[in-house]
């Protein structure tokens, strides 16, 4: 490397898109009493729970089963009879659609009408991400021009011109959340108007998912010349 040189950081950032989205949802069911078969009755809603996403539309090739568990909370470890145990089903949902999803998941209320003692809990992870090709080849152009006008700016205040690069170096990617659940920097980007049977006011507004930004540096050594 030439022995007079100066070293700047290059940056610019490209988007990513949702693409797969992640839902669980969690049944649970509470005992009432002592000797009640929660455990097979907790099975049975769940079945159709799944029966009910796939009659709403979703393919049965989205939907995974996550498990099950059977825990009593702790206020109630006391109690003999332990008429607090919960059992809970986790089901996950794995789509491209997600408006899809949740429009079946808010008609899902009726299991909680059937039985009281049912609730239905449900959580985002973070979806699987794509990115455009030419955005990234775009954004590490940009990046590289930054980290040029950089040299130049910080040459020519020393009254020195830059000459070829000498060094080129990637740092790791950085992105931040899109603000989507799931994700520390998401909130909702669901929005859903409420309907008004018979009315020219009937509207369901769907909104993409946020987009998340990925952050590119690249370390540049330029030679650096006098002017």
């Amino acid at each position: 490397m030439s022995k007079n040189y100066i070293g700047v950081v290059g940056e610019a950032y490209y988007f990513e898109y949702p693409e797969t989205w992640f839902i669980d949802i969690i049944l649970n069911i509470q005992a009432a009493k002592k000797g009640d078969p929660i455990l097979a009755k907790a099975g049975e809603y769940k079945n159709k729970l799944i029966k009910f996403l796939i009659d709403e539309g979703i393919p049965k090739k989205q939907l995974f089963y996550a498990g099950t568990d059977a825990y009593t909370p702790w206020w109630k470890l006391e109690k003999k009879d332990k008429k607090g145990i919960i059992v809970s089903h986790k089901v996950t949902i794995r789509t491209g659609d997600r408006y899809k999803a949740y429009k079946a998941l808010e008609k899902a209320e009726w299991l909680n009408k059937k039985d009281k003692r049912i609730s239905i809990r449900i959580d985002e992870r973070t979806p699987i991400f794509k990115s455009k090709a030419k955005d990234i080849l775009k954004a590490r152009e940009l990046a590289c021009k930054n980290a040029l006008e950089k040299a130049e700016s910080l040459a020519a205040s020393l009254g020195m011109k830059v000459g070829k690069p000498l060094e080129i170096q990637e740092f790791a990617k950085e992105s931040m959340g899109a603000g989507n659940y799931g994700d520390n920097d998401w909130s909702t980007i669901r929005c859903y108007a409420p309907s008004r049977g018979g009315s020219d006011d009937d509207i369901n507004i769907e909104l993409k998912g946020n987009e998340r930004i990925v952050y590119l540096k690249y370390s540049v050594n330029f030679e650096l010349i006098p002017s």
